[in-house]
């Protein structure tokens, strides 16, 4: 809520969602007068519908992640269908979809890849063995799975898009969390990562495997040990957080970090502070003329 309840950092929420509407080229069938007559919307929702914003209540999140209220499918089956024209939802989650086009005679067909939401579209829509609604009819149809090889099938296609920019993530995505500035930067509600191993002055391991370097680190041979059991006593059980500079990775490509305790003692620096490693020089950082201050 950024400056909540003072001006002036305050965050506008984005309590709204885009529709994108596409069209494809073509001559659209033909339909009777007597289907345009039953299709005919209202001069109240022609205003309503074809307008840049609406406004209407969402849907209770109950059964499915991402229910959408069934005013939203109605609206757009109505300004861009006939009356027993068929609506395609690749999507079909709870059945929302179909539900709307069953209410306003189209037919419909749907798509879902995750089982555990059948029982929910069967209520949704009614579907009852022995029970079914009057002139209504429905299908459910379990897809084999298909043995295609999509590899060689791609090389079939007509045109292949090869990006020339192969990009490899150096680092899993998962296992970062860079945090909002929303959240005051107080790494709070989980944010603290736990040290799992301190495999040199320099190296350590955090709680979700990840493998980083402290910046300005340089270690000294005859002072390795001692380093070593400064981490150990001051990182123990404790919660850290991490911050990065402008250069992310060094020349083998490991992470380069500033560890921080949840007090923000500053690990680096006390390294360096009690003598028990070197400041490493062989890059530019933004502590490094600081961390040359340090030393005794």
């Amino acid at each position: 809520m950024g400056s909540y309840p003072y001006p002036r950092n305050g965050i506008l929420k984005l309590d709204y969602e885009f529709i994108l509407i596409f069209k494809k080229y073509g001559n659209p069938l033909k339909v009777t007068k007597e289907i345009k007559d039953q299709s005919k919307l209202t001069d109240e929702e022609w205003n309503q519908y074809f307008t840049g914003h609406w406004n209407f209540p969402g849907e209770k999140q109950d059964k499915h992640l991402a229910m959408f209220p069934e005013e939203l499918p109605k609206r757009l089956i109505k300004m861009f269908s006939f009356v027993g024209d068929t609506v395609l939802d690749p999507f079909i989650g709870s059945g929302t979809t179909s539900l709307a086009a069953k209410n306003l005679n189209r037919n419909s067909i749907g798509y879902e890849i995750n089982g555990d939401f059948l029982p929910v579209i069967k209520e949704k829509l009614g579907i009852k063995q022995g029970s079914i609604f009057q002139d209504v009819t429905f299908e459910i149809i379990k897809q084999e799975e298909l043995k295609i090889d999509f590899k060689e099938e791609i090389k079939k296609l007509p045109y292949i898009f090869k990006d020339p920019i192969k990009f490899d993530k150096k680092i899993d995505p998962k296992r970062l969390r860079f945090g909002s500035k929303i959240d005051n930067l107080n790494y709070e509600k989980g944010k603290y990562h736990k040290v799992k191993e301190i495999l040199s002055p320099e190296f350590i391991v955090i709680d979700n495997g990840l493998k980083i370097r402290l910046i300005g680190v340089k270690p000294k041979p005859e002072k390795n040990g001692e380093a070593v059991q400064f981490l150990k006593e001051k990182l123990k059980g404790q919660g850290v957080f991490l911050k990065f500079d402008n250069v992310k990775y060094d020349e083998k490509n490991h992470l380069l970090c500033y560890l921080y305790l949840w007090n923000k003692t500053f690990i680096n620096a006390h390294l360096i502070k009690n003598d028990l490693v070197d400041v490493d020089t062989s890059f530019d950082y933004k502590y490094k003329v600081r961390f040359l201050s340090l030393i005794k």
